[in-house]
């Protein structure tokens, strides 16, 4: 048995409706062999939620948050990671000096309570350089900030894909050597590092390091992995 952990954007939901589709059948075909499937996203459970519905895409689990919640086949969330508020009042002054607007989210949608909130999204309107220099004003704030292409996003130091995966290897027992992951994003990096897998053909830069090698579609990842 095999566990194979596919970040979303970019890497199994991508502009073309047809590498959808193949990507889902691919998913689905995996899945009967008798293997696990996660999905782990910077998205909220509600905005990915829909599309999971719309393009009917199983799954065996959900990590939203970059790592924040964590959900079963049954959307029972059974890990969350909460953003403190001791943490948000001190981050909150620093983003507001950049003149950011953001927002706080639940894991599900957003909300002004603050010992409820697991991410601060601010919206990136185009200022990268702003925001390169607001992720390192708040790097000493026990807070991980990263740049995604419309937001900053910022969850507490202890939430990342690594992290959440590790905790989905003990919730399925199953072992690190059972597990294989890919993706081509920044937030991707600490799962890419700890966990063998491959990167998309189109990735961040950043990834190069790795030494992965790349696919141009998740199907194609499936593929390679349904042969050895």
């Amino acid at each position: 048995m095999k566990i194979l952990a596919s970040d979303f954007d970019l890497t199994l939901y991508v502009d073309d409706l047809d590498t959808v589709k193949r990507n889902v059948s691919a998913i689905s075909r995996f899945i009967k062999q008798g293997n696990v499937f996660c999905i782990i996203t910077g998205r909220n459970y509600s905005s990915i939620k829909k599309l999971l519905n719309q393009y009917h895409i199983p799954y065996h689990y959900l990590i939203c948050q970059d790592g924040a919640k964590i959900f079963d086949s049954l959307d029972y969330c059974f890990s969350t990671e909460y953003l403190s508020r001791e943490k948000i009042e001190k981050v909150l002054p620093i983003v507001e000096k950049y003149q950011f607007s953001y927002y706080l989210d639940d894991g599900y949608n957003e909300t002004n309570n603050l010992d409820d909130c697991v991410k601060i999204a601010c919206r990136l309107e185009s200022r990268v350089d702003d925001a390169e220099k607001l992720i390192s004003e708040l790097d000493s704030n026990s807070v991980y900030a990263y740049l995604s292409s419309s937001h900053i996003n910022i969850v507490d130091r202890s939430v990342n894909k690594k992290i959440a995966l590790e905790k989905v290897l003990v919730h399925a027992d199953c072992y690190k050597e059972d597990l294989y992951v890919i993706g081509d994003s920044i937030n991707d990096l600490e799962m890419l590092t700890a966990f063998q897998g491959a990167v998309m053909k189109n990735h961040h830069s950043k990834l190069d390091s790795l030494g992965k090698k790349s696919y141009s579609t998740l199907a194609q990842y499936i593929e390679e992995l349904e042969r050895n």
